[in-house]
């Protein structure tokens, strides 16, 4: 048994182009796949059923590293207009709890969370399979400058004529000299 949940770790981890220290959560995640599937060992109950008592619920299970929805929340407020959550990519669920756990990106870390959505698609057969890219925070969006004078003094034309669209700096000479 170890040797195919290895396998499958390895396979899933290799087809979704996720970094090698996921492995553990790759291994887990097949284990809990497994145990919810019938094997040729015990053909009338899966591992989990034979636990249990009980046939195992699947409706919930979903792909490794399949785009899920966290919705953020802390202490760092979102602005108004910004998305309340953003795409991860799903590890592993979390026995007893309705909880999973997800891979961030940009911190490079695994974490368990409770508010989450998987979006499908209406019409399956249009679906397109995107792989999971994350935007660096750094970047100047349309309309936002980047906070930094000298990036903002850079993207106008500082030939221009001054005027209400191309504002000029005042200089200490200009002060001294009493211009207005």
């Amino acid at each position: 048994m170890n040797q195919t949940l290895k396998e499958l770790a390895r396979a899933m981890r290799l087809a979704t182009n996720l970094p090698v220290f996921l492995w553990e959560q790759a291994i887990a995640h097949a284990a809990y796949i497994r145990n919810r599937a019938y094997s040729l060992a015990v053909k009338t109950a899966t591992p989990y059923e034979r636990w249990h008592g009980h046939k195992p619920d699947v409706s919930h299970l979903r792909e490794f590293s399949a785009p899920v929805w966290i919705l953020l929340q802390g202490q760092k407020v979102q602005p108004k207009m910004e998305a309340k959550s953003k795409r991860r990519a799903l590890i592993r669920y979390e026995d007893g709890s309705k909880s999973v756990k997800f891979y961030n990106a940009e911190t490079r870390s695994v974490l368990t969370l409770r508010n989450y959505r998987f979006l499908e698609p209406s019409d399956p057969s249009k679906a397109i399979s995107e792989e999971l890219l994350i935007a660096p925070d750094n970047v100047a969006r349309e309309g936002e400058s980047m906070g930094n004078a000298q990036n903002t003094r850079d993207a106008r034309n500082v030939d221009a004529e001054p005027g209400p669209l191309n504002p000029q700096k005042r200089t200490a000479e200009d002060d001294a000299e009493g211009s207005p």
